[in-house]
């Protein structure tokens, strides 16, 4: 676990704002691994946490929110429920059959610019997923995903 400063959390709510129209991010940011970053909203300050975490190994603490992929953070399904009522930018409106397939597991065909997308369907957002041109790569977890 490491706690996201405060000139990192600046940079990612910068990306965030131009991607998706998102201004802030009211929680504290922790980082797991390279790629996870998850929203801590409990009453333990930074300093508190990062204490516990060297005496019992904090292995999850939060909810997880963003993943960092190379240059792109990219809001997981949690992420854009948290944040819904910001983003304005880059969404992608689909119908109850592309939902259902979304829901899934499934890419969902598109012709669209190469760049993120927030999914919503009925004014409910369904997590992000990344255009390659042709089609919107799903990034529904497999133990999040609706069976047949």
């Amino acid at each position: 676990m490491k706690p996201i400063s405060s000139s990192q959390k600046k940079k990612i709510v910068k990306q965030l704002n131009d991607k998706f129209g998102i201004s802030k991010i009211p929680h504290l940011l922790l980082q797991f691994g390279k790629e996870k970053i998850r929203f801590y909203s409990g009453s333990l300050s930074k300093d508190e946490l990062i204490r516990l975490d060297k005496n019992i190994r904090i292995e999850n603490i939060g909810l997880y929110a963003l993943k960092n992929e190379k240059e792109i953070t990219r809001l997981t399904l949690d992420g854009t429920q948290l944040l819904k009522n910001q983003i304005s930018k880059n969404i992608l409106e689909i119908n109850e059959s592309q939902a259902k397939d979304w829901m899934q597991g499934n890419d969902l065909s598109f012709k669209l610019d190469r760049e993120l997308k927030i999914i919503r369907y009925d004014n409910e957002f369904l997590g992000s997923g990344k255009s390659t041109g042709e089609r919107i790569t799903n990034f529904v977890p497999k133990k999040r995903r609706i069976r047949n």
